[in-house]
């Protein structure tokens, strides 16, 4: 089977933002990554904003622009979130399937996408390519560990420092097939990315959201 190579997203930099959010009822301000999916949208994982005051969101684009943001969309079963982000002029990325495996009893690489996200203590964008291990239905808690839930995810290659969730993958036609959300607790090189049609189960219902939900708590410790 052929794989692709290395994705080329020339204009997926515009895209991609810094996210930060004020959570006081546990005394922590979240950053992360995320990334225009919709006009003024910005997808996100649930995590980053969970138990965040609703005038806490903020949005960097990559030429240091600063908008204030509120989320729009919270599904902590999944781990995505939506911000609405007023005048924000970054173009929408578009979200697409994950690419699926051809023979999947032989493991082999789903090919190349490129990870862009703001690493912790990183003064800009960050990009690297990685490699797509496999695709694959991972169980496990939801974010306030009240249930078990079951998320289509991609295994990836790649160093996945803090900072990095809601990082895109984006594929060499330009398209987000992945969103960042967790890292392996025994491998820093390897990470699990949400498929696209996890995202779009949520982000289709908010491309037009304007009005606030709650963040409810901050996520449970581990």
């Amino acid at each position: 089977m052929a794989v692709p190579g290395p994705a080329q997203a020339p204009d997926g930099e515009r895209s991609v933002v810094h996210v930060t959010a004020l959570a006081p009822s546990c005394s922590k301000t979240f950053k992360g990554t995320g990334f225009v999916y919709a006009p003024q949208r910005v997808v996100t994982t649930a995590h980053l904003v969970a138990g965040a005051v609703p005038v806490s969101p903020l949005v960097t684009t990559a030429d240091g622009k600063v908008y204030e943001g509120r989320v729009v969309a919270f599904d902590p079963d999944v781990d995505v979130a939506v911000l609405y982000v007023p005048k924000l002029p970054a173009p929408p990325l578009r979200i697409t399937a994950a690419p699926k495996p051809l023979l999947p009893i032989l493991r082999l690489p789903l090919g190349e996408a490129l990870l862009l996200g703001h690493r912790k203590g990183a003064t800009r964008l960050e990009t690297q390519s990685v490699v797509l291990e496999g695709r694959l239905e991972a169980q496990g808690p939801n974010l306030y560990k009240e249930g078990e839930v079951s998320r289509m995810v991609l295994e990836f290659s790649a160093d996945t420092s803090e900072g990095l969730s809601g990082a895109p993958l984006i594929d060499e036609e330009g398209a987000v097939i992945g969103m960042v959300f967790a890292a392996s607790i025994h491998d820093p090189e390897r990470g699990y990315a949400l498929v696209g049609e996890e995202l779009l189960a949520v982000t289709d219902g908010a491309a037009d959201a304007t009005e606030y939900v709650s963040t409810q708590r901050c996520k449970t410790a581990d």
